[in-house]
């Protein structure tokens, strides 16, 4: 799901870029109509007066351009913050997995910590679904977020008797 949230969000992109350049095209184009009617005003007026339809007609698809990228932006924040989220899940469901395996290394926690261990780890996989390829990949990082968070405590223990010497 994430790799087609992210192709997409690359498809939007393109195609926001594609509209400003017709954008940049048709404006151009509707600048130069302009000149031309009011050039020709004088002395072609069936002229000037099909330069000044083709000028309106052309402003008429750049208010529509405008509209439609504003919704390919909108659409572009949503799928940004989707893949963002996506990613967010996915550390997320490392970090269940690792207090997990945290609470099968560590027997000599407390039954009271143990269950609201057990309760975070239900609760997380009862309130989102996980896809079992996302689990095991999970399982695999989960020794590393915890040698990482081992680390951590390491280094404030020693922050801790650095500033009390």
């Amino acid at each position: 799901m994430k790799r087609d949230l992210q192709r997409l969000l690359v498809d939007v992109k393109i195609a926001r870029g594609k509209i400003r350049l017709w954008q940049n095209r048709l404006s151009a184009r509707a600048e130069q109509f302009k000149r031309l009617s009011a050039n020709n005003a004088t002395k072609f007026a069936t002229l000037a007066e099909q330069y000044a339809k083709e000028s309106e007609q052309l402003e008429n698809i750049l208010n529509y351009m405008d509209r439609l990228d504003v919704l390919l932006e909108m659409v572009e924040l949503k799928l940004e913050t989707l893949v963002y989220i996506d990613y967010v899940s996915q550390d997320m469901v490392n970090l269940i997995e690792a207090l997990r395996e945290f609470r099968r290394v560590t027997p000599l926690l407390s039954t009271e910590l143990s269950m609201l261990l057990d309760e975070l780890y239900s609760g997380f996989y009862a309130s989102v679904e996980v896809p079992e390829p996302m689990r095991i990949r999970a399982r695999e990082e989960a020794k590393t977020i915890l040698k990482e968070s081992e680390n951590i405590v390491n280094s404030r223990n020693k922050t801790k008797v650095g500033a009390q010497a």
